[in-house]
């Protein structure tokens, strides 16, 4: 993505991660194009290639933002027990329930997971906890992030959701 703090740069940004996601709950990834994009957004294809670089540029500056949501949310927890934090992790997830529906059905799950991983990576404090302290890193990870991810996209997938409280007694007790 082309970085720009022009704020109709930024408005236009939105309406193509809008109008993307509006795409991908009704077609395959795959078939969506760059002119299916603009037309949704009502924009022109110079906006478009003026902040993304490519339909896949798009998807990762939604994941990037959603990212700093998270640890926005993550910042203003009061406490950083394993309960809570799984708790908000499943209620930041349940405001997200289509988009994690739709990476499924587009079959972009792989694609995802690892803006994920490298996400959990680059913000260890997610993950690393003092019953951890003296076990290889790398295995510990790729429990946790492997573990929490197929658990999400599981419960996403549920027809009756269970609360982000429910999860965190299911994972906390795992």
């Amino acid at each position: 993505m082309l970085q720009s703090h022009n704020p109709i740069a930024l408005q236009s940004q939105k309406w193509i991660i809008q109008a993307l996601l509006n795409l991908m709950e009704k077609k395959e990834y795959d078939k969506i194009t760059v002119t299916e994009i603009c037309r949704i957004a009502d924009l022109d294809r110079r906006t478009f290639y003026r902040n993304f670089n490519s339909k896949n540029d798009v998807l990762e500056e939604y994941i990037r933002l959603l990212g700093e949501e998270y640890l926005k949310m993550y910042a203003d927890l009061d406490k950083r027990d394993k309960f809570n934090s799984t708790k908000l992790f499943f209620e930041f997830w349940s405001q997200h329930l289509d988009f994690i529906r739709n990476i499924k059905k587009c079959g972009l799950s792989d694609f995802v997971f690892q803006k994920f991983e490298k996400f959990v990576k680059e913000h260890a404090e997610l993950l690393i906890a003092d019953d951890i302290l003296n076990m290889p890193i790398e295995y510990v990870f790729a429990y946790r992030i492997g573990g929490f991810w197929n658990i999400m996209l599981t419960w996403a997938a549920n027809e009756t959701v269970l609360s982000p409280e429910e999860m965190a007694v299911i994972v906390s007790q795992i």
